[in-house]
């Protein structure tokens, strides 16, 4: 979805992070945007200068070794903090509509970073294949906010890095909410025999390309579907081979992430899974909330739709803590 951004003159945020410890205000940069999200009403009366039919604000986060992380913040500036996650090879602005629509019906102030080597955020480092490469900057990310996070969200690999961040925050006072998540023992498993048999992982790219359209499909369909997406992804400009390369290998080398629940679950950080039963790229953990669709149903036209059917009977009104 495009955001067809125009200058706004808001400065809530920007001034809340610019003046986060450890971090001098001169080296943050700010870019400040009012767009519209549909017809959900997202300002607020701290931000005088925007539009109230969807405020947006774009924020350029210092963290270690001079680079930048890029988050794109929205919903009532009153609202539960909310840190939002995508996932690999995804980008924030696809998940924009349905965490818009959560941000309005719970009162969420939504945080939603753009992945290490993903959309306008730095890299990792050249030789870094880890997944804790990728939360650590995460973490850092969080700290220069200086928020208090209630709520994290994360999709697909953004579920296993929210998991991670969640080990940094207080767990009496989190909220966390994974949809079709890399994580639990189904995955893991899935991994190391896709590690025993390499061939595998070319299904495993096959599964998450599956939808309504094609899934009925024969192999040889699979296949050129399969080599096309190769195709585009070596030319896409916004994620380069290389750094795909970096952050698929961290996914695929994570084969451990059912001590990532358990540590959560030692804690007391209970999340909530929602997980489209037609996935099977991911395979679901235990516990998960079932919804109708494929690895990417978030995405569609319907997600936001979704996602809030699927919250509303664990949440009723308002996440925990409002």
């Amino acid at each position: 979805m495009g955001l067809n951004a125009q200058p706004c003159g808001s400065a809530v945020a920007a001034q809340r992070v610019a003046t986060s410890p450890g971090y001098s205000p001169r080296a943050l940069q700010i870019s400040r945007h009012c767009s519209s999200l549909g017809c959900i009403m997202l300002g607020s009366a701290d931000d005088p200068g925007c539009d109230r039919t969807g405020s947006v604000e774009h924020l350029r986060v210092p963290v270690s070794r001079g680079r930048t992380m890029h988050v794109t913040v929205f919903g009532p500036t009153t609202g539960l903090p909310t840190v939002a996650l995508h996932g690999l090879g995804g980008s924030t602005e696809q998940n924009l509509p349905a965490l818009a629509a959560i941000a309005e019906h719970y009162h969420l102030r939504t945080y939603a970073i753009d992945l290490p080597n993903h959309g306008r955020s730095s890299p990792v480092r050249l030789f870094e294949f880890g997944v804790r490469h990728f939360s650590d900057l995460i973490v850092e990310t969080v700290r220069a906010l200086n928020i208090e996070t209630v709520v994290l969200f994360g999709h697909s690999f953004g579920g296993q890095l929210a998991a991670l961040l969640a080990e940094h925050l207080p767990p009496d006072s989190v909220q966390a909410i994974f949809v079709n998540p890399a994580i639990g023992q189904p995955w893991d498993r899935k991994l190391r025999l896709c590690w025993r048999r390499p061939w595998l992982f070319v299904k495993l790219l096959e599964e998450l390309g599956y939808n309504d359209g094609n899934v009925e499909r024969g192999e040889v369909y699979h296949a050129g579907l399969l080599l096309r997406s190769l195709r585009d992804l070596m030319l896409d400009r916004h994620l380069r081979p290389y750094r795909r390369l970096q952050v698929t290998l961290a996914l695929l080398r994570s084969c451990d992430t059912a001590s990532i629940l358990e540590r959560l679950t030692q804690r007391g950080v209970t999340p909530v899974i929602i997980h489209g039963q037609l996935d099977r790229s991911i395979p679901a953990t235990d516990g998960v909330h079932f919804v109708d669709g494929f690895h990417d149903w978030l995405h569609e036209a319907s997600g936001p739709q979704t996602l809030l059917a699927a919250l509303n009977p664990v949440f009723r009104v308002a996440f925990p803590g409002r």
